[in-house]
């Protein structure tokens, strides 16, 4: 029950005058009820898409570079240093196109399913030439075991988080 402030006489709670002497109550704002903001726990870089498809062109890249250092010379001497750059700026304008602008912008995740044979297929063919090596001390053995596994995984990491983002939207 409210007090009155001009003579401290008790009133109804939907009093807007003293009962006793006829002063104004006042008013309170009712208080709206705080809500807390509900937080969102960020998405960590291996489970968003928009950091997958840049994970995939930093390894990509990393292994591109690893294949020009190491084994690639007779490569760039046979065809040419045009050539080679040609082939790899091609290939990765494809895979930016896929990746990026058809898998994560318009979230078509089967897009990604060709990418995802091309590289279990060069892994694959990696393989099949390991008895070729011409000296199994150099980079052979790195570009044939691991240089298309990290790339296959992220790629594949990115097509299960797409296909978990499409699935939260329904």
């Amino acid at each position: 029950m409210p007090f009155c402030t001009a003579c401290g006489a008790k009133n109804p709670d939907e009093a807007r005058f003293c009962n006793a002497c006829g002063a104004a109550m006042p008013t309170v704002a009712p208080v709206a009820p705080v809500v807390a903001p509900v937080a969102v726990a960020p998405l960590k870089p291996f489970d968003n898409p928009n950091e997958l498809w840049k994970m995939f062109f930093y390894v990509s890249v990393f292994n591109l570079g690893m294949y020009f250092f190491t084994t690639a010379a007779e490569d760039i001497l046979g065809y040419g240093i045009a050539a080679v750059a040609g082939i790899s700026a091609i290939f990765y304008g494809i895979v930016y196109w896929i990746l990026k602008v058809q898998a994560v912008d318009k979230n078509r995740s089967l897009w990604l399913l060709p990418l995802i044979a091309f590289q279990v297929y060069a892994y694959l063919d990696g393989l099949s030439g390991l008895d070729d090596l011409t000296n199994p001390n150099t980079f052979d053995v790195y570009d044939t075991y691991l240089s298309g596994l990290p790339e296959l995984f992220i790629v594949i990491k990115l097509f299960l988080a797409l296909r978990e983002r499409a699935s939260q939207k329904r």
